[in-house]
């Protein structure tokens, strides 16, 4: 078995594991930190929701730290700044059943959304507008999200009436599965545009990247023989080829690290090393440096 195919299948069970913690009817994690140490929690999706907690934040009820989901979101979060996005690529199954399912359809029948429409503005703008909207009194926290229509689908909470029709449910499910999921290069379009959750972890990831200690993505020229398997497999778009080089933009990588498996010179690596001071990096075959 290519190493690429055995670690997707390594990544599949780690969101297996994902979906056991935080998902209903399991939610492992939070009825881990309920009964162990005594906090605050639901055991379902929202006893873990990042959204709700910000919500709380800018509508001035603010986030109790000693409850399930504050707890979680700390530890999310840290290891974001400290090691990347590493909750979207090992935990996250709302981010990988479309990816997967993509990965079973021909390419021709699939949009390269990333290469056409640069997620990064679109992906921060959608942040920006989660954040402000709960001080213009509107409330989008469970309008179009991904991880409450996952749960309503894995223990049938879904009630097919008219009420499911006219709401938002429907319509997420739509564009977070088909449009930019199965039909979409990579099935990750959802993740690169949408989802609030991943944009924090990616801005503290491209934070935490210009210190030496952390980890993050590594490239060694003298190993690319330029083949872009890591393009072609990166299921984010994070990674683009041109005629300057190899383009990383690490405001969309989740650290899955599918792009250092499928790499067959092991020009791509992952750990500590040097801070990457510039976050829209060109990694060129013919130079040691990075360069913007």
């Amino acid at each position: 078995m290519k190493a690429s195919k055995k670690y997707l299948l390594q990544r599949a069970v780690w969101y297996l594991v994902g979906f056991a913690l935080i998902y209903a009817p399991f939610a492992l994690l939070q009825r881990l930190l309920i009964s162990v140490f005594n906090v605050k929690g639901s055991t379902d999706i929202h006893g873990a929701c990042f959204r709700m907690a910000v919500q709380g934040i800018f509508t001035g009820n603010g986030i109790n730290i000693l409850t399930a989901s504050g707890i979680i979101i700390i530890l999310v979060l840290g290891v974001a700044l400290i090691a990347g996005p590493l909750f979207c690529g090992k935990l996250c199954m709302a981010g990988a059943i479309p990816e997967y399912i993509s990965r079973a359809i021909p390419n021709r029948f699939k949009l390269n959304w990333q290469k056409n429409i640069p997620p990064t503005p679109v992906r921060y703008g959608i942040l920006a507008g989660f954040l402000i909207t709960p001080a213009l009194g509107l409330s989008v926290v469970c309008a179009y999200c991904n991880y409450a229509v996952m749960e309503k689908l894995t223990t049938g909470g879904l009630n097919w009436d008219l009420g499911i029709i006219s709401s938002t449910t429907l319509i997420t499910a739509f564009i977070w599965l088909v449009v930019l999921g199965a039909f979409a290069k990579g099935g990750r379009g959802y993740c690169s545009y949408l989802c609030p959750i991943g944009a924090t972890q990616s801005l503290l990831h491209s934070v935490g990247a210009k210190v030496g200690f952390t980890f993050k993505l590594k490239f060694s020229k003298s190993k690319c023989i330029s083949c872009n398997k890591c393009v072609n497999d990166c299921p984010m778009g994070a990674l683009q080829s041109s005629e300057d080089g190899l383009n990383y933009n690490i405001h969309g990588c989740i650290t899955c690290r599918q792009c250092v498996h499928v790499c067959p010179k092991a020009a791509i690596t992952y750990g500590q090393g040097e801070p990457c001071w510039n976050n829209n990096i060109t990694w060129k075959a013919e130079t040691d440096k990075l360069t913007t």
